[in-house]
């Protein structure tokens, strides 16, 4: 009996087979590395994921951490489902988290104040520990601007500072940035990024800080809202969901103006509406991700039934309104327990 001829595939030069995996949705790499120990070689290299930067093959991934007793556990979203990433497991608890690229960076602790800090590298799905925060903070958020990270949190009852992380040489910046203007309580805040400038709030409070001007402002239409840890930036506008009058809210911070996102509809609202909890929004590359539990399964559980999630495309028409429609809705994930905000990485 004769062996089978290889495949014209394999025996193409490494560089072509390169360009040629490249091109393939991620997905696929998983039956792709049963071809031959060559290919599965290929498909975990970093020069694959090089040629899809390139090539711009990257796709848009969400993934969410969810909360465990022993630590976080990784889902990533596809096909309307959370698939579990079983070869990461027990994540150490962080508070804030913050996508650059391909990574998912991680700070703080969940309870006290903490100077951790990890990585999370969604190409090969491992967790690297980064150097230590140059200061032990509490209540962290972090926000992404011109290859830095800026975290933010509470070191004291009443102090609040700020601290840099450059995502280049994975090196903390010298000094510490102290606010000229404090919130009046601080605990579960949130940041955003939007136009060159970081926006946080704490309720009932909202203040901005320039990097490249050092300084702190206020913004008194922004802080007429009550936005929080629900809400996302796409394509620098920000998005959150009103639950006091079941409105999906968009903020321009260049026109500083508050408006509602139209064309959804009411039935979406109203699934919303009948559930115990608020709904939280994501970005997802141009798209924005609405999750939120619907109704409880029986009249006096306690057990939320399901969470949803809607994919909602933006559009803004003349005038300045700002459109979406629903891509899809559907139930995609059911764990009895807590999870942290998702994020949105590309790979």
């Amino acid at each position: 009996m004769t062996n089978e001829p290889p495949s014209l595939i394999t025996s193409l030069p490494d560089d072509i087979v390169l360009d040629i995996l490249a091109r393939v949705p991620r997905w696929d790499y998983p039956t792709l590395s049963l071809v031959s120990k060559h290919f599965q070689s290929l498909v975990v290299s970093p020069e694959i994921y090089s040629r899809r930067s390139l090539l711009r093959c990257t796709e848009n991934f969400l993934y969410v951490l969810v909360l465990s007793n022993r630590g976080y556990c990784l889902y990533i979203l596809h096909r309307k489902a959370f698939v579990h990433i079983s070869s990461l497991s027990d994540i150490p608890y962080c508070e804030s988290f913050v996508a650059v690229g391909s990574r998912i960076y991680m700070f703080g602790g969940v309870v006290g104040v903490s100077s951790n800090a990890f990585s999370i590298d969604c190409r090969s799905h491992t967790v690297k520990p980064l150097p230590h925060m140059p200061i032990c903070l509490a209540h962290t958020v972090a926000g992404f601007m011109d290859e830095k990270i800026y975290v933010f949190g509470q070191c004291s009852m009443k102090s609040m500072v700020m601290v840099v992380f450059n995502t280049k040489t994975h090196m903390w910046e010298p000094g510490l940035i102290k606010p000229d203007i404090s919130p009046e309580t601080w605990e579960f805040g949130s940041m955003v990024v939007m136009a060159d400038k970081i926006y946080i709030r704490s309720n009932p409070s909202s203040f901005i800080y320039a990097p490249k001007e050092s300084k702190w402002e206020t913004d008194e239409m922004l802080n007429s809202k009550n936005w929080d840890n629900d809400s996302c930036v796409v394509d620098d506008v920000l998005y959150y969901y009103d639950s006091y009058e079941d409105r999906l809210r968009a903020y321009d911070p260049k026109q500083k103006c508050w408006g509602v996102v139209k064309g959804l509809d009411e039935e979406l609202f109203d699934e919303i509406r009948r559930g115990p909890y608020w709904p939280y929004t994501a970005c997802f590359g141009r798209n924005l991700l609405l999750y939120f539990y619907k109704r409880y399964q029986e009249p006096r559980s306690r057990t939320p039934s399901k969470i949803w999630w809607a994919e909602i495309s933006l559009e803004r028409r003349q005038g300045g309104e700002i459109w979406g429609k629903v891509e899809w809705c559907d139930r995609v994930l059911y764990e009895q327990s807590e999870f942290a905000m998702p994020v949105s990485v590309m790979v």
